[in-house]
């Protein structure tokens, strides 16, 4: 087993029971999945039993992308580099234990992909926020902008100590089903500018945006609201309203 390396966030499930639950929820028989980080193929022998038609495996670790390699089975094929970076095949399902310190970077390319659905392991706390409702104290712009991208359910949380190294925070396992809408540039700032003081009211919030006052007057009832109690239809109402009035 060659030695983890701290810099691409190596840390590896124990459980053998977590990883075939989370082959289990994926459900990839007969399908053509995508798995980020294969590492020492733990998770991709629980895949392949599941009976999956096709398995690309992605792993930046040319050791473990040979280890993958040395994998009997016919159904594997390694793709040996950065998933940020490769070129992606044509895929159903995508799985990974990805690691924490670009768990954002990797959830937010994903939107640019055709899937059915996404099994992903992420820090527990970023899972929270990725699920909270409006008036959740954890509620922010990750919370609206992942639920704009996805329908996301939080499956299993996963303790520390089933790891090694054994990290110092819990995990959780989420489902992310697209929703395949698109955010663009303007409605991702004007998110951005109101979660940046989500505490203050959007009036406030957009004070030191450039939208004049009368601009911000055509919000209405919006302006008044506290960006931390804002859905994420009534974000993207805003940002309508302020698309096409211009300061």
């Amino acid at each position: 087993m060659p030695k983890r390396r701290k810099f691409l966030g190596q840390c590896f499930l124990e459980d053998k029971n977590i990883l075939a639950l989370e082959a289990k929820l994926l459900d990839p028989k007969d399908k053509t999945v995508l798995e980020i980080g294969g590492g020492d193929g733990r998770l991709t022998r629980a895949i392949l039993q599941q009976k999956s038609k096709k398995l690309f495996v992605v792993e930046k670790d040319p050791r473990f992308a040979a280890m993958l390699r040395d994998i009997s089975n016919s159904a594997i094929q390694v793709l040996e580099g950065d998933f940020l970076t490769i070129q992606i095949p044509e895929i159903d399902l995508i799985i990974g234990n990805i690691p924490y310190y670009i768990s954002s970077e990797i959830i937010f390319s994903l939107p640019k992909l055709h899937f059915e659905k996404a099994l992903l392991m992420v820090q527990k706390e970023f899972a929270q926020k990725m699920v909270a409702k409006p008036g959740d104290s954890n509620y922010g712009r990750l919370s609206v902008t992942a639920q704009i991208h996805f329908e996301i359910t939080l499956e299993h949380i996963v303790p520390n100590h089933l790891f090694r190294p054994v990290p110092k925070v819990d995990s959780a396992i989420i489902m992310l089903k697209p929703t395949r809408t698109l955010l663009s540039g303007f409605e991702e700032d004007i998110i951005r500018f109101i979660f940046q003081h989500k505490n203050k009211n959007v009036k406030n919030a957009l004070i030191h945006s450039n939208f004049s006052a009368s601009t911000i007057s055509k919000l209405g009832g919006l302006a008044l609201r506290r960006g931390r109690t804002l859905a994420k239809e009534e974000c993207l109402e805003i940002a309508r309203i302020l698309e096409t009035n211009p300061a």
